[in-house]
């Protein structure tokens, strides 16, 4: 079986350093949003590591809006090799 979105999601916040992991967190309660959508709260993003931030995402947005927040982020933070690659890996992922 091959990786779900939850998995490349995951994958690539782990590929983010500790500096980067605190300006993606920043820049995704202020990022613009879909209607109906609202931001997670800071508090709960503070401590989240790759796991808990994948949950909450997930939670908060549903697995295939998760990878477009996510992908906008990073490209936000200027990770735009990061977003390419879950872009690319996704296009064909599962649920």
């Amino acid at each position: 079986m091959g990786k779900t979105k939850r998995d490349h999601l995951l994958d690539t916040l782990k590929n983010l350093q500790k500096a980067e992991m605190k300006a993606f967190k920043s820049k995704l309660t202020d990022i613009r949003l879909k209607e109906g959508y609202c931001h997670i709260p800071r508090c709960d993003l503070e401590k989240a590591e790759p796991v808990e931030l994948t949950e909450l995402l997930i939670s908060h947005y549903r697995v295939h809006y998760a990878v477009q927040v996510t992908t906008m982020v990073l490209e936000a933070i200027n990770q735009r090799d990061l977003a390419e690659r879950l872009r690319r890996a996704t296009m064909a992922g599962q649920e």
